[in-house]
């Protein structure tokens, strides 16, 4: 069995030898039989093997393993005591990914939620020029806005706003690619969205980044570059462990700073802070 897929213009083939338990959204993303740029070999299996390598770490729900090129990646669910998934790719070719699935597990995290996390879909995409956000991503007059911080921060509360007073549009409420195409960075959606349930396919040119703090009253900045890569940085997914992949990552931010107005929004839930954003794209206009 074959399923098409396409995100931020990559396209992926998941070759797999029995039926995957797939989100409501995923039929979202499908595209038709193509030439994929990277195809992904699923398969179940009674346990996954000992990754080889050096062990570099473990951050929350996954762990690291290198050895030479070879990346390997397991995931475990907070709430099991083994890992369920094994991803693995050579940083010479990323076209060509081996994911193993512990059977028992088979039928939950081959979902779209757990699926492209585990398989390490930001990092996979980082080699073809994306970036993937832990952000809110809305569109409005055709255009995408950002609104990125750490969790509990108030991402979902701006993109509500946005929606309540502007009339935007939510795209995915956690989750945001972004990579350049026809010559201008473009806001992409992605197939998880953590628990904000919204997940749309849609690509939008991308009007601005918004990281956000809380505060007692609204204020508004752009940030420079410096501060801009910083800020951003500490919410993009990426893998500093990598090296090579944290580069790229690097590259990346540095040519969305130059390009795309980059805010922090240290604001108060109400109106006032959807008013000083729309006042400071205003003024970029």
């Amino acid at each position: 069995m074959k399923l098409f897929y396409e995100f931020c213009r990559v396209r992926f083939c998941v070759l797999t030898e029995q039926p995957m338990w797939e989100d409501a959204d995923s039929p979202k993303f499908y595209i038709p039989p193509c030439e994929p740029d990277i195809s992904i070999d699923v398969r179940p299996v009674p346990a996954l093997p000992e990754p080889p390598g050096d062990l570099l770490g473990a951050f929350g729900e996954k762990k690291l393993w290198r050895s030479g090129n070879l990346i390997t990646r397991q995931t475990r669910d907070p709430f099991r005591r083994l890992p369920h998934m094994s991803a693995s790719y050579t940083l010479a070719d990323v076209h060509h990914v081996t994911c193993r699935v512990r059977e028992e597990d088979w039928r939950w995290a081959t979902r779209s939620q757990f699926f492209w996390p585990g398989v390490a879909l930001p990092q996979l995409l980082s080699h073809f020029g994306a970036l993937v956000f832990h952000a809110s991503y809305i569109e409005c007059g055709g255009s995408a806005i950002l609104f990125t911080a750490p969790s509990q921060t108030g991402k979902s509360t701006q993109a509500a706003l946005w929606q309540k007073y502007c009339g935007a549009s939510l795209v995915n409420g956690d989750k945001a690619g972004v990579r350049m195409l026809d010559g201008q960075f473009c806001a992409c959606g992605m197939p998880f969205s953590g628990t904000s349930g919204v997940c749309e396919n849609r690509t939008r040119p991308l009007r601005a980044v918004v990281t956000l703090s809380q505060a007692p009253q609204t204020t508004i900045r752009r940030l420079g570059p410096a501060e801009a890569i910083a800020r951003l940085s500490e919410n993009v997914f990426a893998d500093m462990r990598v090296a090579e992949e944290w580069q790229q990552t690097l590259s990346r931010l540095l040519d969305l700073a130059a390009a795309v107005p980059i805010y922090h929004l240290a604001c108060t839930p109400d109106r006032s802070a959807v008013d000083a954003l729309a006042q400071a794209l205003a003024c970029e206009a």
